[in-house]
């Protein structure tokens, strides 16, 4: 590269001369100064041509000489197959874990929304009704278009036997809003979207090839959902997804459900907005503050205490999942420091060892510049070989993510090899490659030449600063091993204490499914109850069975909610009464699912319509509501009805975790379906409990089913033990990643530990020799090489400890009744590492014992 510089330099120079020459020469011609230099000009005026055609062949030079550089790079590589299969496989583990870790940040967090213009739409964080949406599409100015969903189970009668679809039910410009266009066909449009408008359909793309046959002629048929028949009018493509949920049919909320559409203080639907050009969240959000503030004035009962939020779709979407994992992706990138320090050792000892080699080129005129492109080419080569092959690594682990991935994890489709993962891998790979490349080739590049070409430069001061270097990157290796321990450690404690909340039942041997009345055939509250009882009194009848039923079943994460009056009480103000979570049931449901009943008695066939009704609260109901009382024998009654319809409390049963096993417990009231006056609970879940595994017992209870309406679909089974690991899929996922992470950090640590031991013992083979002549035994020897790992195992844990105290404080959500700052944790963790360090420095410890001093004198 000087040598370039200097020819450049030098032809530039000529130019002048030569110009400034010809420039004399033509005013001693008679020509003006300025026609002299004119005219030199234009004559020498190729030269510029030849200056440019000079460069390009130095450009030709460079590149000749990196080609060269690479080609060696492989030969060289290839002489030491053990060097390069270990620095590949250090960095494959590395970048290959933050390539799956980035890929599934790349589809969840990065890549765009599948929706037109995604960035201009936001979402209310809490559901909304029907007549609410129609209201703020008609007077909050900052939005062009929005509409909500609920997505309901219909039974669909079209195929060999009913099953039920998952219904989306549309209310104002839902599908408009969010501007992805029908594959065949069109959508439903908000004019049709009214009171009184027709049965229309539009179909996912799922359900076009599952249900219909992939019909490319299907606009205009006819399917039958719950009972009645809607014209199809569309399909939507297969990338097309609503926001949060999954949809098979998208329907009219008005002509599926035209009584509930109407009801305002039902708040049901997910509701979605798109922002008018311009306008900002903070602007929208003040225009929705004045609308709620009217229609607290207008509607008091229903809307006086509710405020609605908006947030942006994508942290609509992602929510939650964002803080995991991004905790991840940092905890991964710890892993990736790990593993480049260990690349960094390996290189500074390859570099050591080929000093010689290096500055007897820098002897024969090699410039310092030519060896540092020289020596950074091979560790480029080296880390980007590390990368191919974490591409593999990579793969396989996201396919391992996906498998492990929580419910929670949306846009599952996004996740996958792109372009920019690629490009993440590429710009790691290199980055890698310089940066902790250039302490080995500093190293090899500082020495004296002349020096360095003596037998006695192995020892000098270039190798102590590199022993030196080597010493820091492994403390820092394991200061950062044990962040990631602590991180893993804080986890498993917190799942751990997760996993031993009671739920509040006995799930073992308890399966539950999922039924829903069409209104077309059990409209009326009687004909639901027969069928009740007629279902469980055929399944208490199979051998072995116990079977009861509720309106939604613990863990489901869905209940519905009343606002409530207690008799006796003062008055509340209209629209302010508590909310408390409602289930219907009916059969011995507490006695199925072993819920404790703690005082008073159980529902029994005489809680039945025409008589008293009744009602059993939880345990949290009586702390918040009869904290000094006893609550049976108090009357009960839902805020808002026309007429009061007082309950007496009968009994008192333990706590369920409806909403999570990390969740608090609601204040819960249980009345029996057979005194239900709500029609529209036509749905239901089925709790059988068996004496043992039962592998035909879902088919027999679909059989009991059937032979009371064959028409009827059954959905959701699951075992109950399986919707509580649901339940614990996040943290879950959370902590066997970290834990992965963890435990590859402690792994790399150890081999980079043992590593710089291993040199160290071999670098003082000469003086670990004389010491064993002068009487040293070989005791002292293996206290002398511990002692030294001690000294970096000391440094690395108290740096580690200091580190891990600060940033385990970003995970403190994710952590379940464990603080970040747990001092057993962060003991237990401490002497883990301690152990495994002083482990792998025991076996050079046993290799410098073994060191004969007449060897070890003669090798110097």
């Amino acid at each position: 590269m000087n040598r370039r510089k200097r020819m450049l330099n030098d032809l530039d120079q000529n130019i002048r001369d030569h110009i400034e020459v010809e420039t004399q020469d033509n005013i001693a011609r008679g020509m003006s100064e300025e026609e002299a230099r004119y005219a030199a000009l234009r004559k020498f005026g190729n030269v510029t041509r030849i200056k440019e055609e000079t460069r390009d062949v130095w450009s030709l030079i460079w590149l000749e000489q990196l080609l060269q550089d690479i080609r060696r790079g492989f030969r060289t590589l290839r002489k030491s197959p053990g060097f390069t299969a270990v620095a590949i496989l250090t960095l494959a583990l590395g970048i290959g874990a933050n390539t799956a870790i980035f890929s599934v940040i790349n589809g969840v967090l990065l890549s765009p929304l599948p929706y037109k213009d995604p960035n201009q739409l936001v979402a209310l964080k809490e559901n909304d009704s029907p007549p609410n949406v129609m209201d703020i599409q008609r007077q909050v100015r900052a939005f062009s278009q929005g509409g909500g969903i609920n997505v309901e189970r219909m039974d669909y009668t079209g195929g060999t036997e009913p099953v039920q679809v998952r219904v989306g039910r549309i209310n104002g410009a839902f599908l408009e809003t969010l501007g992805v266009p029908p594959m065949l066909g069109r959508i439903i449009s908000p004019g049709e979207n009214v009171q009184g408008g027709p049965r229309l359909a539009v179909v996912s793309n799922h359900f076009w090839q599952s249900y219909l046959g992939s019909d490319p002629h299907l606009v205009g048929n006819t399917i039958h959902l719950g009972g009645n028949s809607y014209a199809v009018i569309g399909v939507m493509p297969a990338s097309f997804s609503p926001p949060t949920e999954h949809a098979d049919v998208f329907v009219s909320l008005w002509a599926a459900e035209p009584g509930a559409a109407a009801d305002r203080d039902v708040h049901y639907m997910h509701t979605y907005w798109r922002l008018k050009p311009g306008v900002t969240l903070a602007q929208a959000q003040s225009d929705l503050a004045a609308f709620d503030r009217r229609l607290a004035e207008q509607y008091p009962a229903e809307e006086k205490e509710r405020r609605r939020q908006l947030v942006p779709l994508r942290e609509w979407l992602v929510g939650d999942v964002r803080l995991a994992l991004l905790v991840l992706f940092g905890a991964v990138g710890l892993v990736l420091l790990i593993a480049c320090a260990n690349f960094a050792s390996l290189l500074m000892v390859r570099a050591v060892a080929g000093r010689q080699e290096i500055m007897l080129q820098a002897a024969l005129g090699a410039g310092r510049g030519r060896l540092i492109l020289k020596t950074l080419t091979e560790s480029t080569l080296l880390s980007v070989l590390g990368g191919a092959a974490g591409l593999l690594f990579a793969r396989w682990g996201t396919s391992m993510l996906l498998a492990l991935r929580p419910e929670k994890l949306e846009r599952l489709s996004g996740i996958h090899m792109d372009t920019r993962v690629l490009l993440f891998v590429l710009v790691v790979s290199v980055a890698t490659g310089i940066v902790f490349g250039m302490a080995p080739v500093w190293i090899a590049t500082r020495a004296d030449v002349a020096g360095a070409l003596k037998d006695s430069g192995r020892g000098t001061t270039t190798s102590t600063i590199g022993h030196r270097i080597r010493r820091l990157l492994v403390t820092s290796e394991l200061a950062i091993a044990l962040v990631l321990l602590v991180g893993a450690g804080l986890l498993i404690k917190g799942f751990t204490r997760l996993r031993s909340i009671n739920p509040g039942f006995n799930s073992a041997n308890v399966v539950t499914m999922y039924l829903q009345l069409p209104k077309t055939r059990y409209g009326e509250i009687p004909k639901q109850t027969q069928f009740r009882r007629e279902l469980l009194a055929r399944l208490n009848s199979l051998p072995g069975v116990q079977a009861a039923m509720v309106t939604d079943i613990p863990l489901g994460g869905n209940y519905v909610g009343h606002r409530l009056v207690i008799d006796g009480r003062a008055p509340v103000a209209v629209g302010g009464e508590p909310e408390v979570q409602t289930l219907s049931a009916m059969g011995d449901y507490f006695r199925v699912m072993q819920i404790p009943l703690r005082a008073g008695r159980d529902f029994t066939p005489f809680d039945r319509e025409g008589q008293t009704l009744a009602a059993i609260v939880n345990e949290e109901m009586v702390r918040e509501f009869f904290p000094h009382e006893n609550p049976i024998g108090a009357r009960i009654r839902w805020a808002g009805d026309g007429v009061p319809q007082w309950m007496t409390v009968i009994g008192i049963v333990g706590d369920v975790k409806h909403s999570g096993l990390n969740q608090p417990t609601d204040p819960a009231v249980y009345t029996p379906f057979s005194q239900s006056d709500e029609g529209w609970k036509r749905f239901m879940t089925i709790a059988i409990r068996t004496r043992d595994e039962s592998a035909g017992l879902v088919e027999e209870v679909k059989k009991q089913i059937w032979s009371l309406d064959g028409q009827i679909p059954v959905s959701d089974v699951h075992a109950m033990d399986d919707l509580i690991a649901v339940s614990l899929a996040q943290q879950r996922f959370n902590m066997l990643l970290l834990g992965l992470f963890a435990a590859l950090a402690l792994i790399l640590a150890a081999v980079g530990i043992y590593g710089a031991m291993a040199y160290a013992v071999n670098q003082r083979r000469h003086e670990i020799g004389i010491r064993i002549a002068l009487g040293a035994r070989r005791s002292d020897v293996l206290r002398l090489v511990l002692g030294d790992g001690a000294k970096i195992a000391l440094f690395g844990i108290t740096s580690g400890i200091a580190g891990a105290f600060v940033l385990t404080r970003l995970m403190a959500s994710l952590l379940f009744e464990v603080k970040p700052t747990d001092p057993p944790t962060f003991a237990g963790v401490a002497i883990l590492l301690a152990v495994v360090a002083l482990a792998a420095c025991y076996i050079p410890a046993r290799r410098a014992m073994r060191v004969d001093p007449m060897v070890a004198l003669r090798y110097q």
